[in-house]
């Protein structure tokens, strides 16, 4: 084999090497769905040895207890989302613009969803689940609430993205215990989740 056929079969060797390399990248990639989330919770507050105020917690409030960690400085306008990855159990993170970029944190040290049951109609586009929701942001405010979830799948699309078939909405109604800038609290509430869209992970 002469020098040339040997330059010619080195190259041939190099481009199949990065074509694999390149499936193997292209096979990894995986579908997010994003829903937009709500928390609306509410109820009692231990304000002194023998006194009771009440308390609200919403998105706004969680994303004040998430900056008083000192790790974050997110905008009261900041999402926070639920990211489910092929369809498994959403994790959640907060998303918002910085200039013209969006900025997705992932924020699973301080907030998860655990699911202990879940029932599914026969062609899955039905499911009810017992979501937990938990938050502490290591700093005197955190929440434990579980209830009833439904889920509603349907037709899901995104950039580059063909219809997909997953949850498109998210209700669950809760209740729970936590604490509030140290004081103790009993809420019950809303979680909601829509506005879902797919993206490549």
């Amino acid at each position: 084999m002469n020098t040339h056929s040997i330059r010619k079969w080195m190259k041939l060797c190099a481009i199949a090497v990065l074509l694999a390399f390149g499936s193997r990248v292209a096979v990894a990639q995986g579908i997010n769905v994003a829903m937009v989330s709500h928390f609306a919770l509410s109820g009692v507050r231990q304000t002194g040895e023998s006194s009771v105020g009440s308390v609200k917690i919403t998105n706004k409030d969680i994303l004040n207890a998430l900056n008083a960690t000192g790790r974050f400085d997110f905008a009261s306008n900041a999402q926070i989302i639920f990211l489910s990855f092929e369809g498994q159990l959403p994790s959640i993170a907060v998303r918002q613009r910085n200039g013209s970029d969006v900025v997705t944190t992932d924020i699973s040290d301080y907030f998860s969803i655990s699911e202990p049951q879940e029932i599914h109609s026969a062609n899955h586009m039905h499911g009810y689940a017992i979501y937990v929701y938990t938050f502490d942001n290591q700093n005197g405010t955190s929440f434990t609430v579980s209830g009833l979830t439904t889920l509603h799948a349907g037709t899901i699309t995104g950039p580059g993205i063909g219809p997909l078939t997953r949850d498109k909405t998210l209700n669950s109604t809760v209740n729970g215990s936590g604490a509030f800038n140290g004081d103790a609290i009993m809420v019950r509430g809303t979680v909601n989740g829509g506005s879902a869209k797919a993206e490549v992970d």
